[in-house]
C-alpha cells in the first residue's frame, strides 16, 4: 500500500512539473502591413497603405516596445476655394504596450511621439503626434489580422522656404491590416 501511495505522489508531482508553463521573456519582431479604410476630420477623406515594424519585448502575454510606421496616400486640400491634390508620405516613430490574451485576441495602445507628414507635390511638411488603439485576431499561427483606430494631431506647418507656423489639423483613421508577431 505504501508503494502505491508513493507512486501516486510521485506521479502527481511529475504531472504538475510537466504542465506548469515556465515564465519566459522573448524578443518581439512584428512586421505589419495595413490599409487605411477611411478618415474623418480636417481636410478631405483619404485612403492609403501603411508598412511598419514593431520591435520589443514580450513576457507572459504582456508586450512593449518601439514602432515605426510609414504611410502613403493621396489627399485633396481646399486652397483659395479650389481642390488641390497632394501625394502624401508619413513617417511615425512611437512606443506601444499591449497584451496577448490566450483566446486568440491581442490588444495594444501606441503613442507616436514623432509624426512627419510631407507633401511630395506641394512642398510642405506637417509635424505632430498620433495615438493608436488596436485589436488583433490570432487564430492562424504567426499571423494577426488587425483593426486599428488612429487619432492624428498635426500642430506645426513648415513650407518650402523654411518658414514654420502653428496649425491645428486633426484626423481620425480606421486601418485594417495584417502582422507577423514573431517571438525569438
Amino acid at each position: 500500500m505504501k508503494a502505491y501511495k508513493k507512486l501516486n505522489i510521485t506521479g502527481l508531482i511529475l504531472g504538475l512539473f510537466l504542465t506548469v508553463n515556465t515564465a519566459s521573456a522573448a524578443l518581439l519582431l512584428e512586421p505589419h502591413l495595413g490599409f487605411n479604410l477611411g478618415s474623418s476630420g480636417d481636410g478631405e477623406s483619404y485612403n492609403g497603405s501603411q508598412l511598419g515594424m514593431r520591435v520589443g519585448y514580450q513576457q507572459l502575454g504582456f508586450m512593449t516596445g518601439l514602432d515605426f510606421t510609414r504611410s502613403t496616400y493621396d489627399q485633396d486640400f481646399v486652397v483659395a476655394g479650389a481642390k488641390v491634390a497632394n501625394d502624401m508620405e508619413r513617417n511615425e516613430w512611437g512606443v506601444f504596450v499591449g497584451y496577448n490574451f490566450p483566446i486568440f485576441i491581442r490588444a495594444w495602445a501606441a503613442y507616436y511621439f514623432s509624426n512627419t507628414t510631407k507633401s511630395t507635390t506641394s512642398n510642405f511638411e506637417l509635424t505632430g503626434n498620433t495615438t493608436e488603439l488596436g485589436v488583433g485576431f490570432t487564430a492562424l499561427p504567426f499571423l494577426s489580422v488587425n483593426l486599428m483606430y488612429r487619432m492624428i494631431n498635426l500642430d506645426e506647418l513648415k513650407v518650402a522656404s523654411g518658414t514654420k507656423s502653428s496649425t491645428d489639423v486633426s484626423n481620425k483613421e480606421f486601418v485594417i491590416g495584417i502582422s507577423l508577431p514573431l517571438t525569438l
